[in-house]
């Protein structure tokens, strides 16, 4: 029998095996389901499941592992994990399988890289041996307090000690379970701050209420939005504290005056590209003369923040991070923007009505955490040493980009770099657009090479 034949006979066996198991089969959809979300309709998974094992032979693990990095899913939720107390879950733990009452749940509004609004639901749930935090990642929530719930395929996530529990559309389910009903843990807070309590700038999270916060005003800028048809002029600007500095949003006209430091009484905050604190109608403003609070001079150089704390506050309008680049990603050097939306365009889509651009996308490391870090064209330039046309040339000269992609390497890989600019932290992890970027520290390579190699292995 030759190679053909094999292959054939190879083919029909795991045909027959998936037109005897449709149970099975339908299992298996689940688990994609799972593992990428509402990406794709059942339908569209059928159909693709079906042509790897019965048109192309693939067996049928890899075949779904195929389709859900195929489609910048999980591969790692295919593996069902041992069940666990929330005692038991540790940082960096992928397919964390638990049972657990829900204690508290709550709204809140994130920008996604695409500039799109996005919804997700964060609280706490408690078994008998802790409470802990969690996120889940849906637009919608059937869950409520004193709901008793199986979840599958969380992945945990810590920064200071604190873990959070993250938790994917279609990965959690109500059950009855007579010891976790039962279960007092005590009252259920609706959000993450003491009504009233006074907070710094950095622990500002989204979804907090009556916020009591001291700080400087930065600067203020007008804007005039259309609400219902009327023209209304809002506040925006920069505030700042001890502890960093963050953008806000006043619906109403406080006579805020930029340079002057306040205490705000009844504040709230929403996410835009990091927390973003609201003023409203029933928000106080009392003026203060506060030794604690930065000078306006203090600010100018921007304030520095590790990448842990970036994460874990969901980002930040004007931050400083020192670190080293680890890693060139695809997508860096020569790339091109349609004219009408600026959006990139992929390799293979038409490029008549797109133009030109540089940028680096990197990932960067400051031994707290990593992130993606993105480079304009500006500073592209600034790195290679030579302008977009001078680029162009050289791509043409050598044939294609790889060329300008290895320069970029040579000047960068595990360089020590100062950036600034913003940070926001969503569903695809933490990234931070850069502003300015020069040379950090001197590299300590041996050390730098460890902490390369411990993430590798980790």
């Amino acid at each position: 029998m030759d190679r053909f034949e094999l292959v054939s006979e190879s083919k029909k066996k795991r045909t027959t095996s998936m037109n005897t198991n449709e149970t099975d089969f339908e299992t298996h959809i689940d688990d994609i389901v799972k593992a990428i979300g509402d990406k794709l309709e059942r339908s569209v998974i059928v159909t693709e499941l079906k042509r790897y094992v019965e048109e192309y032979g693939i067996d049928l693990a890899t075949a779904k592992e195929s389709i859900v990095r195929k489609h910048y899913g999980n591969p790692g939720a295919l593996e069902m994990g041992a069940e666990k107390l929330l005692a038991q879950v540790g940082p960096g733990e992928n397919n964390v399988q638990f049972k657990a009452k829900i204690l508290s749940v709550y709204r809140k509004e994130i920008t996604t890289k695409e500039g799109a609004q996005k919804v997700l639901f964060e609280g706490e749930v408690g078994d008998s041996t802790m409470r802990m935090r969690y996120s889940y990642w849906s637009d919608q929530c059937d869950f409520e307090n004193g709901d008793v719930v199986e979840v599958l395929n969380a992945y945990s996530k810590s920064w200071n000690d604190r873990i959070t529990l993250n938790i994917n559309e279609g990965s959690m389910r109500k059950i009855q379970d007579e010891e976790l009903e039962k279960l007092d843990l005590g009252a259920a807070k609706a959000t993450m701050n003491q009504a009233g309590e006074e907070v710094e700038l950095v622990n500002l999270k989204p979804g907090m209420n009556n916020v009591t916060v001291k700080l400087r005003v930065i600067d203020v800028e007008t804007r005039s939005i259309n609400v219902k048809g009327e023209a209304k002029t809002i506040f925006g600007g920069t505030v700042g504290d001890k502890t960093g500095t963050c953008r806000f949003t006043s619906w109403e006209d406080h006579n805020i005056i930029a340079g002057k430091g306040y205490k705000i009484e009844n504040g709230y905050v929403k996410e835009f590209n990091g927390p973003d604190l609201q003023f409203g109608e029933y928000t106080k403003f009392t003026e203060i003369d506060d030794d604690d609070l930065p000078s306006l001079q203090e600010y100018e150089n921007g304030v520095q923040y590790s990448l842990a704390q970036l994460d874990e506050r969901n980002g930040a309008s004007d931050a400083v991070v020192e670190g080293h680049v680890f890693n060139i990603r695809e997508g860096s050097g020569l790339i091109f923007r349609d004219k009408d939306t600026n959006r990139l365009v992929r390799n293979g889509d038409d490029r008549k009505n797109a133009d030109p651009d540089l940028r680096i996308k990197m990932i960067f490391d400051d031994g707290s955490g990593s992130c993606t870090a993105y480079l304009n064209r500006e500073i592209t330039e600034q790195v290679l040493g030579r302008d977009l046309n001078s680029c162009l040339e050289f791509v043409k000269e050598n044939f294609g980009p790889e060329a300008l992609v290895e320069e970029i390497e040579d000047a960068l890989l595990l360089k020590p770099l100062k950036l600034r600019g913003f940070a926001r932290s969503d569903e695809y992890g933490l990234s931070f657009f850069a502003r300015s970027c020069e040379a950090a520290a001197e590299l300590d390579v041996p050390s730098v090479a460890r902490q390369f190699l411990a993430a590798l292995e980790g």
